[in-house]
């Protein structure tokens, strides 16, 4: 028995189109545009485009990233398959890491600007050593803080990072998968 990617697919296709047309629910919950076969091949331009959005909403703050890349992909005509997959290489505990970086790049653009939340690396610094003594002594810390620009620089960063990363990984793929 050989192995095809393209049978494969085409078996899925098949079996979804069933499952749709025989069960109400599903068809209320899938749209019809989700099984588009296009959505599916492995090639190298619905697979840079898929894998993109994959990385660009798995560094996204949001609940559901899963679902946005699918969307996204669906929007784009990327690959599902492997917009799934590059959304899942966000690991559980990863904001721990992300989300300071992506506060620091918008931190930096807004700076540019000459704006500012008034959070640098000394309050983080404060704030971090008053964590042991309780929620309310951060927020002590966080006292002197602009919260709008705060947020502002978060979601900047994040939408930034999101974009470079997601452009980063397309360019990548397109550029290493060439015939």
């Amino acid at each position: 028995m050989k192995f095809s990617y393209n049978g494969l697919v085409r078996k899925v296709d098949d079996y979804l189109r069933k499952k749709r047309s025989t069960s109400r629910l599903w068809s209320a919950l899938l749209p019809e545009k989700l099984f588009t076969p296009a959505l599916w091949l492995w090639e190298p331009r619905s697979v840079a485009t898929g894998s993109a959005w994959g990385v660009a909403w798995a560094l996204a703050p949001v609940p559901l990233q899963t679902i946005f890349a699918v969307l996204s992909s669906v929007w784009t005509r990327g690959n599902i398959p492997m917009a799934v997959l590059t959304c899942w290489i966000s690991f559980p505990g990863y904001q721990v890491f992300i989300w300071p970086l992506q506060w620091w790049v918008g931190a930096w653009f807004l700076s540019a600007l000459g704006i500012s939340s008034g959070v640098d690396m000394e309050l983080i610094r404060s704030a971090a050593q008053a964590a042991p003594q309780g929620f309310s002594a951060v927020l002590a810390v966080f006292g002197q803080v602009n919260l709008p620009v705060l947020c502002l620089e978060l979601l900047l960063g994040c939408l930034v990072t999101s974009a470079a990363l997601g452009s980063t990984v397309y360019a990548l793929i397109r550029m290493l998968w060439r015939k």
